[in-house]
């Protein structure tokens, strides 16, 4: 149970559309942690790259790519708090990993779930965070 002055961790995904190693980026800012709440952001196929920091444990997020039987996609599981992710090329996040891997460019990202390689199309992130993230 927590206190009214208990802090409320709020966490980001970014995603970059890097060229040289530069340019521009678009973020998506979580719910606050234990909240229970979902938050959705769309971005181009030029947004290779994506990084995350501040995650709240127990959160789930799904990067997918089409839809339909044409639907790519990865779901991880936030398995530490907080959990981050270095910048990372969407395509080798997607094409390197299997489900039950632990991601090594991140601390505490576990794939649940995996399908299909990626491709050059958009790339569409759904994120839920946890009502009852543990404490300890």
């Amino acid at each position: 149970m927590r206190n009214d002055n208990t802090p409320y961790q709020n966490g980001v995904v970014i995603f970059w559309k890097e060229n040289n190693g530069t340019g521009p980026s678009e973020s998506l800012t979580l719910p606050a942690e234990g909240s229970g709440d979902t938050a959705y952001k769309s971005v181009g196929g030029d947004y290779s790259k994506i990084a995350m920091s501040d995650i709240p444990s127990a959160t789930t997020i799904t990067f997918s790519q089409g839809a339909g039987s044409n639907r790519k996609y990865i779901k991880l599981l936030t398995t530490h708090r907080p959990a981050s992710l270095n910048r990372t090329e969407f395509q080798y996040l997607m094409n390197s990993y299997s489900v039950g891997d632990f991601i090594s460019e991140g601390l505490g990202f576990k794939v649940l779930e995996k399908e299909g390689k990626a491709s050059d199309a958009g790339i569409d992130c759904h994120i839920q965070l946890s009502k009852s993230p543990p404490t300890a």
